[in-house]
Protein backbone atom coordinates (compact mmCIF):
# COMPACT_ATOMS: atom_id res chain seq x y z
CA UNK A 1 0.00 0.00 0.00
CA UNK A 2 1.57 3.64 -0.93
CA UNK A 3 2.61 5.65 1.92
CA UNK A 4 1.04 8.89 1.97
CA UNK A 5 3.11 11.38 3.07
CA UNK A 6 0.88 14.11 4.83
CA UNK A 7 -0.94 11.43 6.92
CA UNK A 8 2.44 12.10 9.24
CA UNK A 9 2.56 15.56 8.99
CA UNK A 10 -1.07 15.52 10.27
CA UNK A 11 -0.73 13.65 13.25
CA UNK A 12 2.90 14.83 14.35
CA UNK A 13 0.49 18.71 14.68
CA UNK A 14 -2.17 16.44 16.61
CA UNK A 15 0.80 15.34 18.65
CA UNK A 16 1.59 18.47 18.86
CA UNK A 17 -1.27 20.61 19.80
CA UNK A 18 -2.39 17.68 22.48
CA UNK A 19 0.93 18.51 24.08
CA UNK A 20 1.13 21.69 24.31
CA UNK A 21 -2.74 21.94 25.87
CA UNK A 22 -1.65 19.01 28.08
CA UNK A 23 1.37 21.26 29.47
CA UNK A 24 -0.35 24.41 29.28
CA UNK A 25 -3.66 23.19 31.29
CA UNK A 26 -1.26 21.17 33.57
CA UNK A 27 -3.29 18.48 33.12
CA UNK A 28 -2.94 15.55 35.69
CA UNK A 29 -3.41 13.00 32.44
CA UNK A 30 -0.64 14.36 30.60
CA UNK A 31 1.82 11.52 31.98
CA UNK A 32 -0.72 8.94 30.71
CA UNK A 33 -2.09 10.77 27.45
CA UNK A 34 0.69 12.21 25.87
CA UNK A 35 2.39 8.45 25.77
CA UNK A 36 -0.65 6.54 24.45
CA UNK A 37 -1.36 8.78 21.77
CA UNK A 38 2.14 8.48 20.39
CA UNK A 39 1.64 5.01 20.27
CA UNK A 40 -1.85 4.53 19.24
CA UNK A 41 -2.20 7.25 16.58
CA UNK A 42 0.07 6.49 14.38
CA UNK A 43 -1.28 2.26 14.66
CA UNK A 44 -4.70 3.72 14.38
CA UNK A 45 -4.76 6.21 11.34
CA UNK A 46 -1.83 4.50 9.04
CA UNK A 47 -2.92 0.93 7.88
CA UNK A 48 0.32 1.31 5.61
CA UNK A 49 2.53 1.36 9.19
CA UNK A 50 2.50 -2.90 10.44
CA UNK A 51 5.59 -2.56 13.02
CA UNK A 52 7.78 -6.10 12.98
CA UNK A 53 10.23 -6.53 15.87
CA UNK A 54 10.45 -2.80 16.36
CA UNK A 55 11.71 -2.97 20.12
CA UNK A 56 13.94 -6.35 19.42
CA UNK A 57 17.77 -5.86 19.79
CA UNK A 58 20.31 -5.78 17.11
CA UNK A 59 24.33 -6.89 17.09
CA UNK A 60 24.70 -4.33 13.99
CA UNK A 61 23.54 -1.57 16.58
CA UNK A 62 25.46 -2.61 19.58
CA UNK A 63 28.94 -1.55 18.80
CA UNK A 64 28.08 2.22 18.33
CA UNK A 65 25.75 2.37 20.97
CA UNK A 66 28.29 1.36 23.53
CA UNK A 67 30.82 3.81 22.56
CA UNK A 68 28.82 6.49 22.24
CA UNK A 69 27.37 5.48 25.15
CA UNK A 70 30.81 5.35 26.89
CA UNK A 71 31.95 8.70 25.65
CA UNK A 72 28.99 10.59 26.62
CA UNK A 73 29.11 9.42 30.28
CA UNK A 74 32.73 10.14 30.27
CA UNK A 75 32.32 13.91 28.85
CA UNK A 76 29.09 15.06 29.23
CA UNK A 77 29.44 15.86 32.97
CA UNK A 78 32.26 18.06 32.34
CA UNK A 79 30.70 19.78 29.72
CA UNK A 80 27.68 20.09 32.65
CA UNK A 81 29.31 21.37 35.05
CA UNK A 82 31.22 23.91 32.88
CA UNK A 83 28.38 25.58 31.36
CA UNK A 84 26.03 26.36 34.91
CA UNK A 85 28.99 27.32 36.92
CA UNK A 86 31.19 28.86 35.08
CA UNK A 87 29.00 30.66 32.29
CA UNK A 88 25.59 30.34 34.44
CA UNK A 89 27.29 31.31 37.94
CA UNK A 90 25.62 28.38 39.40
CA UNK A 91 26.40 26.89 42.70
CA UNK A 92 27.85 23.24 42.99
CA UNK A 93 26.79 21.13 45.81
CA UNK A 94 26.85 17.87 47.19
CA UNK A 95 22.71 16.54 47.31
CA UNK A 96 22.08 13.81 49.87
CA UNK A 97 22.00 10.03 48.70
CA UNK A 98 18.18 10.04 48.33
CA UNK A 99 17.88 13.13 46.59
CA UNK A 100 20.72 10.97 43.58
CA UNK A 101 18.66 7.80 43.80
CA UNK A 102 15.38 10.24 43.65
CA UNK A 103 16.70 11.51 40.42
CA UNK A 104 17.72 8.24 39.01
CA UNK A 105 14.21 6.83 39.87
CA UNK A 106 12.69 9.80 37.37
CA UNK A 107 15.03 8.96 34.93
CA UNK A 108 13.33 5.64 35.31
CA UNK A 109 10.13 6.74 34.87
CA UNK A 110 10.41 8.50 31.97
CA UNK A 111 11.22 5.05 30.12
CA UNK A 112 7.69 4.70 29.51
CA UNK A 113 6.36 8.37 29.57
CA UNK A 114 8.62 9.60 27.24
CA UNK A 115 11.61 7.52 25.59
CA UNK A 116 9.34 4.70 24.83
CA UNK A 117 6.51 6.33 23.14
CA UNK A 118 8.98 9.52 21.64
CA UNK A 119 10.90 6.82 19.71
CA UNK A 120 8.02 4.89 18.71
CA UNK A 121 6.73 7.80 17.16
CA UNK A 122 9.86 9.68 15.72
CA UNK A 123 12.42 6.42 15.01
CA UNK A 124 9.72 3.97 14.63
CA UNK A 125 7.09 5.55 12.84
CA UNK A 126 8.59 8.76 11.04
CA UNK A 127 11.97 8.18 10.14
CA UNK A 128 12.08 4.69 9.43
CA UNK A 129 8.37 4.15 7.90
CA UNK A 130 7.05 7.93 6.51
CA UNK A 131 10.52 9.35 5.80
CA UNK A 132 11.84 5.68 4.62
CA UNK A 133 12.57 6.53 1.51
CA UNK A 134 14.66 9.52 2.18
CA UNK A 135 18.00 7.95 2.41
CA UNK A 136 20.13 10.53 1.20
CA UNK A 137 23.25 11.20 3.07
CA UNK A 138 24.67 14.51 4.32
CA UNK A 139 28.00 14.34 5.95
CA UNK A 140 28.60 10.90 5.27
CA UNK A 141 26.19 9.95 8.56
CA UNK A 142 23.05 11.56 8.67
CA UNK A 143 20.16 10.79 6.39
CA UNK A 144 17.65 12.87 4.88
CA UNK A 145 15.14 10.92 7.02
CA UNK A 146 16.84 11.34 10.07
CA UNK A 147 17.32 15.15 9.51
CA UNK A 148 13.39 16.07 9.16
CA UNK A 149 12.87 13.71 12.34
CA UNK A 150 14.83 15.38 14.57
CA UNK A 151 13.97 18.73 13.29
CA UNK A 152 10.61 17.67 13.63
CA UNK A 153 11.81 15.95 17.23
CA UNK A 154 13.50 19.74 17.73
CA UNK A 155 10.01 21.75 17.07
CA UNK A 156 8.02 19.58 19.02
CA UNK A 157 9.35 20.13 22.23
CA UNK A 158 10.23 23.74 21.68
CA UNK A 159 6.35 24.34 20.41
CA UNK A 160 4.95 21.75 22.95
CA UNK A 161 6.28 23.55 26.35
CA UNK A 162 6.94 27.15 24.95
CA UNK A 163 10.45 27.40 25.14
CA UNK A 164 12.87 27.79 22.66
CA UNK A 165 15.74 25.99 24.39
CA UNK A 166 13.73 22.80 23.98
CA UNK A 167 14.94 22.71 20.30
CA UNK A 168 17.75 21.73 21.20
CA UNK A 169 16.71 18.14 21.50
CA UNK A 170 17.42 18.16 17.93
CA UNK A 171 20.84 17.02 18.99
CA UNK A 172 20.43 14.23 20.62
CA UNK A 173 17.72 12.89 18.09
CA UNK A 174 19.78 12.85 15.08
CA UNK A 175 22.04 10.24 17.59
CA UNK A 176 18.92 8.17 18.62
CA UNK A 177 18.41 8.62 14.78
CA UNK A 178 21.86 6.93 14.18
CA UNK A 179 21.40 4.00 16.59
CA UNK A 180 18.07 3.03 14.50
CA UNK A 181 19.45 3.15 11.26
CA UNK A 182 22.31 1.17 12.65
CA UNK A 183 20.05 -1.52 13.68
CA UNK A 184 17.91 -2.18 10.74
CA UNK A 185 14.93 0.57 11.98
CA UNK A 186 14.88 -1.19 15.19
CA UNK A 187 14.52 0.96 18.07
CA UNK A 188 15.87 -0.45 21.13
CA UNK A 189 18.91 1.18 21.30
CA UNK A 190 17.51 4.72 20.88
CA UNK A 191 15.16 4.03 23.46
CA UNK A 192 18.26 2.73 25.70
CA UNK A 193 20.70 5.94 25.05
CA UNK A 194 17.21 7.84 25.63
CA UNK A 195 17.26 6.26 28.73
CA UNK A 196 20.55 6.93 29.69
CA UNK A 197 20.76 10.43 28.58
CA UNK A 198 17.47 11.32 31.08
CA UNK A 199 18.90 9.37 33.73
CA UNK A 200 22.75 11.27 33.86
CA UNK A 201 20.59 14.55 33.07
CA UNK A 202 18.68 14.09 36.36
CA UNK A 203 21.55 13.18 38.54
CA UNK A 204 23.93 15.66 37.00
CA UNK A 205 20.52 18.50 37.96
CA UNK A 206 20.90 17.21 41.65
CA UNK A 207 24.41 18.69 41.70
CA UNK A 208 23.42 22.26 40.48
CA UNK A 209 21.78 24.90 42.57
Amino acid sequence: MKKKIYIPIILTVIITVTAFLLNYYRSPFRYYLFPAVLIFLPLLCDRTFKPVDLFKPSMNGLKLFLFVSIAVLAVYPFLFFFYWINLKNSQFIIPENTEILKAAGKGLAAVAVAAIPEEFFFRGYLQEHAFSAFNKRFAKIITLKNLLTSLLFGAVHALAFLDITRASTFFPSLLFGLFTEKSNGRIFYSISFHVISNILAFILWTFIK
